[in-house]
């Protein structure tokens, strides 16, 4: 079955338990209403769900994005046969860097974030936003198979090189 607003809204109810003070961030999500607010092509937002992979010395599992040309935690959109957003941020670990055997560190978010991705005219998408909802897992290995057809390359780096703030602290408090 796939993914659903109630999921959704479970999901973000424990996670502003836990993070009051991201109430705003959280808003737009919380304004969906049907299953649409999980499709690709669902305007001006959608939500996607991404992984902090921490290996056992403490680094994060980054990827090199093919379309935005940076690196981020592995990630993106949700797919029909996706149950729930740790699965689907799961299952675009695996896709994107091969990593293996992962286990879910924490069902609630670790963060959410709401940012801007450019229009992609040969996607046929405009600018919109995603609404990422983010899990931490842990690797017991550091074996890495970056996928070509998704990725430049995937490395394990420095919690540091994760590009907001917050989810640095917050991944730095869960070593």
């Amino acid at each position: 079955m796939p993914i659903t607003i109630a999921h959704l809204r479970e999901q973000l109810d424990a996670y502003l338990d836990r993070w009051p003070e991201d109430a705003e961030t959280v808003a737009p999500l919380l304004a969906l209403t049907g299953p649409e607010g999980f499709a690709r092509s669902t305007m001006p937002g959608h939500v996607t769900a991404s992984a902090i992979v921490l290996n056992r010395s403490g680094r994060v599992l980054l990827v090199h994005h093919k379309t935005l040309d940076r690196w981020l935690q592995p990630g993106g959109h949700v797919e029909p046969t996706d149950v729930s957003l740790p699965q689907a941020a799961m299952r675009e670990a695996v896709e994107e860097t091969g990593v293996a055997a992962l286990r879910l560190a924490d069902p609630v978010p670790l963060h959410v974030d709401v940012h801007a991705i450019p229009a992609n005219p040969s996607k046929g998408e405009g600018a919109h936003s995603h609404y990422d909802v983010r899990y931490l897992f842990r690797a017991p290995t550091d074996d890495l198979t970056p996928q070509p057809a998704e990725v430049h390359a995937a490395e394990w780096r420095p919690t540091t090189d994760l590009d907001d703030p917050e989810l640095t602290r917050r991944t730095n408090a869960a070593i």
